[in-house]
């Protein structure tokens, strides 16, 4: 008994256990969003309680079916052999979750190039890419034996993930390609837009590389069901990296504030330390050497975040320093 367990129950039991720590995680996170961005758009405020009730349902749905083959059925060794409902229920909602995220980035990218024909091929790409994760779970149902299952799943398994991983490189380039191109030459502008293509980079290649694992664990172990665990883990990664992002906006402003801190402090001394001496004597010094032209520059930032709902009802808009998160 004990190797035909570890054949098909390791790796969903190790993706379960990690599936448990991220959805703590996810909890955290939604939780911070709803206490310090109470100002967001209302389709922001669904698109988190969704994933956050999706996510829930995920873990619930992943611990059932650890539970049916380890504990319920613990002495029946045939039900290894075949899959429970709730596996594949597990995998449809990870892929829609997937999805979700990919249209958020997507909307991002959109904003940011102005470029419609992009938002619709990486659109198109992400639709595609649910298509076949959607079907590979409907497969699990109707061929329950893994074998079968298996046998019947390969080629649309690849390219499905195979499809996954270009998805989701093609999105975090392309965002941070525009951002890059937003770059002003002013240090505060730049501090987050340097923030922002940190956290891009970060979400495209974590998701990428778990789709990379995925088929090697698909097509290196193929006795095993190794590879489902990864599956798992990946949908929380998505949460986690959108919500991550959502809730980086005011420590990025702050981080850039002291960033160009240092600049201001001295220009301020420079005046104040003038005016100061000019005075001292209480009259004017005529000789005093004019100061220097002070440039001010300013830098328009769309946010992609805020709209009427963030307005106070007086009409005046909220003094929270508004800026874009993409």
């Amino acid at each position: 008994m004990a190797p035909l367990v570890m054949t098909i129950m390791q790796g969903p039991l190790c993706g379960t256990l990690a599936t448990m720590l991220l959805y703590g995680v996810i909890c955290m996170q939604t939780f911070y969003y709803l206490q310090n961005y109470a100002s967001d758009r209302k389709g922001l405020k669904f698109l988190v309680w969704g994933i956050w009730i999706l996510e829930t349902a995920h873990t619930a749905l992943s611990i059932h079916f650890v539970e049916y083959y380890l504990i319920m059925n613990f002495t029946d060794t045939t039900t290894l052999e075949y899959a429970v409902w709730s596996m594949g229920a597990t995998y449809f909602i990870g892929f829609f979750i997937a999805y979700a995220v990919n249209l958020c980035f997507i909307w991002r990218i959109w904003l940011l190039s102005k470029k419609r024909w992009i938002g619709i091929s990486l659109g198109v790409l992400a639709t595609i890419r649910l298509g076949f994760g959607l079907g590979n779970c409907s497969l699990s149902f109707h061929y329950p034996a893994w074998k079968v299952f298996r046998a019947h799943v390969f080629p649309t398994m690849v390219v499905g993930w195979v499809l996954s991983a270009v998805v989701d490189t093609l999105i975090a380039s392309t965002l941070c390609f525009y951002l890059h191109r937003r770059r002003t030459g002013m240090r505060r502008t730049d501090s987050i837009i340097n923030r922002l293509l940190l956290y891009s980079i970060n979400t495209g290649a974590i998701t990428s590389f778990f789709a990379i694992l995925v088929i090697i664990m698909f097509l290196g172990l193929p006795d095993t069901l190794a590879f489902i665990g990864f599956v798992q883990v990946q949908s929380k990664f998505y949460a986690v990296s959108l919500l991550a992002t959502l809730n980086a906006r005011k420590s990025t402003v702050e981080k850039a504030n002291k960033a160009a801190r240092s600049a201001d402090n001295v220009a301020l001394a420079f005046v104040h330390g003038t005016h100061k001496s000019t005075h001292s004597m209480g009259s004017f010094n005529v000789n005093q050497k004019p100061l220097p032209p002070i440039e001010i520059q300013q830098s328009t930032w769309t946010d992609i975040y805020r709209d009427q709902d963030s307005m106070h009802p007086t009409g005046k808009e909220d003094d929270t320093e508004p800026f874009e998160t993409v």
